[in-house]
């Protein structure tokens, strides 16, 4: 996740999570790559990585009250903005909700806190949603409700909303938000993680057996009929092709493959070049080839 802001432009910062097996679930692996990254990662590595993905990358200069809101590492782009913005010295007004276990969660503390106090422009409001065993904490507790959201942000519907996290965090805001009777048409957001409401690939019985059409796997020299209701990532499964795949979503962009020729369709408009596909989201209309 890109925390760096573009008005830095020789400075390309990451953020990683260290990622612990979960809790009372020890034999299930902790996170693979991101331990690696903080444990073996090191000056004059290399790593071959895909293009940044998803939909906060931008926002309209005409929409100078901005309202972010973020969960756990959800708090990446909206840090990317909120440096950019303060940078620039922009006359943006901003509010900054972040929601955390802890304070031993809270990522870019320092940071967060130096330009709350610098920048009179820029709000900070940190709410612990954990059993916080340190009772030193003045700021909010509990999950964001609509009581806390009036008090925090008392001109809510003048600012344009920018939300990112996991998609029962969405889901929430989004509830709270309705409540409150915010303008849905201002509001944005970016998920991290799966929505419970997708399916895990190649988990689930076909339903629609006609067939929509034919995947071409270029390396493999392998065909593999698609049926109507499945993604390709799931009709390579089907047939014990492996393909990466990460989020299920077409968020997250490690399912992304060269596609050669033929035409895909998606149910949703996922910002996908004409030459690659998002296996996991994508449908075929007739014959497609791809690589894999």
């Amino acid at each position: 996740s890109i925390s760096s802001s573009p008005s830095r432009p020789y400075n390309l910062e990451i953020t990683v999570k260290r990622v612990s097996s979960p809790f009372n679930q020890s034999e299930l692996s902790p996170g693979l790559v991101s331990n690696w990254l903080h444990d073996s990662f090191k000056v004059g590595d290399k790593l071959k990585i895909s293009p940044p993905m998803g939909d906060f990358n931008y926002f309209e200069n005409s929409h100078k009250k901005l309202l972010f809101i973020s969960a756990g590492s959800g708090i990446t782009p909206l840090m990317s903005m909120s440096r950019w913005l303060c940078d620039t010295t922009s006359d943006f007004s901003v509010i900054f909700i972040y929601s955390v276990r802890t304070q031993q969660d809270i990522i870019f503390r320092e940071e967060l806190e130096f330009m709350a106090a610098k920048y009179p422009n820029f709000k900070l409001a940190i709410n612990l949603t954990g059993k916080e065993s340190n009772l030193n904490w003045s700021g909010y507790r509990g999950r964001l409700n609509e009581t806390m959201l009036s008090e925090i942000v008392p001109d809510l519907k003048e600012r344009v909303a920018y939300v990112c996290g996991s998609e029962g965090f969405l889901e929430s805001v989004q509830t709270v938000l309705k409540e409150l009777n915010f303008p849905m048409n201002k509001y944005h957001q970016e998920s991290f993680g799966l929505s419970s409401g997708i399916k895990p690939a190649f988990t689930s019985p076909i339903t629609d057996t006609s067939q929509k059409g034919v995947v071409v796997f270029s390396n493999s020299k392998r065909e593999v009929v698609c049926y109507a209701d499945e993604t390709i990532l799931e009709a390579a499964q089907r047939e014990a092709i492996d393909l990466p795949y990460g989020c299920q979503m077409g968020v997250c962009g490690r399912c992304k493959v060269r596609k050669f020729s033929g035409s895909i369709s998606y149910d949703n408009d996922f910002e996908c070049e004409d030459d690659y596909v998002l296996t996991c989201v994508a449908k075929v209309n007739e014959t497609v080839t791809i690589e894999g």
